[in-house]
């Protein structure tokens, strides 16, 4: 028998990554597992050009032509929060009731930290929804591609398009998921 106790799924805090978050809440319940859920804000500052949706947060503009650096500790407690307030926003406030939901923010190359999250949670499950966006193939590959070759555990990687068999027998496509999720 298989056990999932920790599932990692990371998000880039777009509307792209809400089927994966509901697909990972459903098998927690199954499971009775916790879901980390990743955020990693990129030090790449391309990643603003190919849609990346959580913002930077770094050196901001105080007064014209003084920069200030920010505490790092309040950028770190500031994205959980951004964090839970999107998946109570996108998936259902009610879902942390049920599961239970660690968030999880971290700096760097998206990734590495996505592989190097896995590896330090212990997690049984990586699961994300894939954009597939054709840019990045072009530049060295896709996030998903390069997190299914390196990752520590199984990825589900799903496109949002794509759909599931409920208990009753039918097709739901995953986009909706979060309406049964919680």
């Amino acid at each position: 028998m298989i056990t999932i106790k920790t599932i990692l799924v990371p998000t880039d805090l777009s509307t792209a990554s809400v089927p994966g978050i509901g697909y990972a809440s459903c098998l927690a319940k199954e499971h009775d597992a916790e879901v980390v859920l990743l955020h990693v804000i990129p030090t790449d500052p391309m990643k603003e050009h190919f849609g990346y949706a959580g913002g930077l947060g770094f050196p901001t503009e105080t007064q014209p032509g003084v920069m200030r650096q920010p505490n790092v500790e309040s950028i770190y407690e500031t994205k959980k929060q951004i964090l839970l307030g999107f998946l109570d926003q996108k998936v259902g406030g009610d879902l942390r009731k049920t599961i239970k939901v660690r968030p999880l923010v971290k700096l760097g190359k998206v990734f590495e930290e996505i592989i190097a999250a896995a590896k330090e949670q212990k997690c049984d499950l990586i699961v994300m929804t894939s954009q597939g966006r054709s840019l990045r193939t072009l530049f060295g590959g896709s996030i998903t591609e390069r997190i299914v070759r390196h990752a520590p555990c199984p990825v589900l990687s799903m496109q949002p398009s794509a759909e599931v068999r409920t208990e009753e027998d039918e097709r739901l496509p995953v986009k909706l998921i979060n309406r049964w999720a919680a």
